[in-house]
């Protein structure tokens, strides 16, 4: 008996169709079931077997190029297991792990990113509810919202801000090409503009805006001292700023502890008229609030900066161009190359850093290369 439908293969949730057969196995095996959807893929199979000692119920095992992973179940039967095998290429594992690695990092980021502004939201209500009662928290939590006003970029607006210049796509084409490639793969509406400081002792690069506006902004010494395959790299990385929209999460946050700052300083006014012994627990959380605040900021736009890197390693499918041009900003910011790569850093200073240290991204991109 054959029956279609559709099972979870080891992708952290991809759904893959297949077709599942069901029907007499060979001896000591009552049914047997097989899924497979292509040659190319993994392929998962069940059976009921005799049951195994409890050491052999997970086994590794290897078929030429092929690796088989043998899982054994209980079952209600005395004697009888379940066994599951999946039988992979080397190669098609490999895929396996490496895109589960980057769902896996990207899962997290995302949900660091929604406590880092929760907890923003959190705190600035505390300090609401301690200058008005449920009210106060209520108009806290309103004057914390981001304005709804968009970046307009315009190429005066951009030289009076930063006395920024547009690239023109005849200028260097290789770069524009470099760039439509990348937004195609992020499905961006429209490419970004481009633009340029004439900063020849500066490598820096900027994303302004979101997905339906942005531009970004490359210093003169930037591009000078990078390859193209590099410059590449840095546009995935500002590209993926784009398209997660993280200026808005970032105005978001900034908003937010502009709120806190104002919040904080009307409670510890109100307080201080007060002056009853018992407020001193709220005074010192709406002391400490504007500190706690713009650490969560921090850790807020960190998360970002990590998703970004991911985001572009998944735009260029090739690490080794912003790897490369992050041990170049590295060597010119410091004077040393990126020290030993780590996919976490141990320093407690991070958390007063808005960027990871170039050490622990280079470490984090190499961990999710494939």
């Amino acid at each position: 008996m054959t029956l279609g439908y559709t099972v979870p293969l080891g992708t952290g949730g991809k759904l893959r169709a297949g077709v599942f057969q069901v029907g007499t196995g060979g001896a000591g095996c009552e049914r047997i079931g097989r899924w497979a959807n292509s040659a190319s893929e993994p392929c998962i199979s069940f059976a009921l077997v005799a049951a195994v000692p409890l050491g052999d119920r997970l086994r590794f095992l290897r078929s030429g190029t092929a690796v088989i992973l043998e899982l054994h179940l209980p079952t209600d039967r005395a004697g009888v297991v379940l066994r599951c095998r999946i039988e992979a290429s080397s190669q098609d594992l490999s895929q396996e792990l490496w895109w589960l690695r980057r769902h896996a990092h990207r899962t997290v980021n995302h949900r660091s990113s929604t406590w880092a502004i929760a907890g923003m939201v959190l705190l600035l209500a505390a300090c609401g509810w301690i200058v008005g009662g449920a009210e106060g928290a209520r108009r806290a939590v309103s004057s914390g919202l981001p304005r709804s006003d968009s970046l307009v970029i315009s190429q005066g607006a951009m030289y009076r801000w930063f006395g920024a210049h547009p690239l023109r796509p005849g200028e260097m084409p290789g770069l524009f090409h470099l760039l439509a490639d990348v937004c195609s793969r992020a499905r961006l509406p429209r490419l970004p503009d481009l633009y340029y400081l004439p900063t020849p002792g500066s490598m820096n690069a900027y994303a302004l805006g979101g997905p339906e506006g942005s531009a970004i902004v490359l210093t003169e010494g930037l591009l000078r001292a990078m390859t193209l395959g590099e410059i590449g790299g840095i546009l995935a990385h500002e590209v993926a700023h784009i398209s997660n929209n993280d200026a808005w999460a970032m105005n978001w946050a900034a908003a937010l502890h502009s709120a806190i700052e104002r919040t904080s300083s009307t409670g510890l006014a109100l307080l201080c008229t007060q002056a009853a012994p018992a407020d001193q627990p709220f005074s010192a959380l709406l002391k400490a609030a504007p500190a706690l605040g713009r650490l969560l900021g921090l850790a807020l736009s960190r998360f970002r900066e990590l998703d970004a890197d991911a985001t572009a390693l998944e735009l260029t499918e090739d690490s080794h161009g912003l790897v490369a041009a992050l041990d170049k900003l590295e060597r010119h910011h410091t004077g040393a190359p990126v020290a030993r790569a780590a996919a976490r850093e141990d320093n407690p200073m991070r958390f007063l850093r808005s960027h990871p240290a170039t050490a622990e991204r280079v470490g984090t991109l190499l961990s999710l290369a494939y």
